[in-house]
């Protein structure tokens, strides 16, 4: 009788041990998950800071302040028929600015087609030489601009507005380009708090991009 009673006990014991460990797994696997849902939450604004910390340094507010190099690489926006978005509109003015200052010799603009187009036609309103001015209609996004851009071999001023400059600084010095960055912003922006919110989330594509799926 004592033996068994003795293997009872030390059956309730190896049952209430079992238990306690599959709790403990599941406080396991529950905590792990929060952190990993916290890290998500947390790697748009972490990829932010990251890249205007090392690019911060390659940015310029004033013309006159800006080193000479070859080529303005001015990132398309949104174009209705000749008519620059506003965004677009300053990004160009700053590289006519650029190009009328001698900072650079040739302006490039990338974008979609009907974007370069309607760049190409304003810039060569204000005066610019026709021959003077290329246009990338591949340069679908910031990333593709910027890839055509490196095959060229020569140094740039990149012109767009303050919040995009940093992600392309950042691609543009993976890929080895002698490049700087000129602030286009001529004027507050009415959409301006959706194009940061989707940034932040070019940003991290950016990162993922080039050190995870590259």
């Amino acid at each position: 009788m004592k033996n068994n009673k003795c293997k009872s006990e030390i059956r309730n014991l190896a049952y209430r041990q079992a238990g306690l460990k599959s709790e403990m797994n599941k406080g396991f696997i529950t905590v792990g998950l929060g952190l990993a849902f916290v890290l998500l939450l947390s790697l748009p604004f972490a990829s932010s800071i990251i890249i205007k910390a090392q690019t911060a340094d390659a940015i310029y507010e004033n013309v006159e302040d800006i080193p000479q190099k070859e080529l303005a690489l001015v990132l398309g926006a949104a174009a209705y028929g000749d008519r620059l978005s506003d965004a677009l509109q300053d990004r160009v003015d700053t590289a006519i600015e650029l190009y009328e200052a001698e900072k650079v010799s040739i302006l490039v603009m990338s974008g979609a087609e009907n974007e370069t187009k309607a760049m190409r036609n304003y810039a060569v309103n204000q005066g610019i030489n026709k021959n003077n001015i290329v246009e990338d209609s591949s340069g679908l996004n910031t990333l593709a601009s910027i890839t055509n851009i490196s095959e060229l071999d020569r140094s740039v001023i990149i012109v767009t507005q303050k919040y995009h400059l940093p992600r392309a600084l950042f691609i543009a010095s993976q890929m080895d380009i002698d490049a700087v960055g000129m602030i286009a912003d001529k004027r507050e922006y009415a959409k301006i708090f959706e194009f940061k919110q989707r940034e932040l989330i070019a940003t991290t594509k950016a990162i993922l991009d080039i050190f995870v799926f590259e």
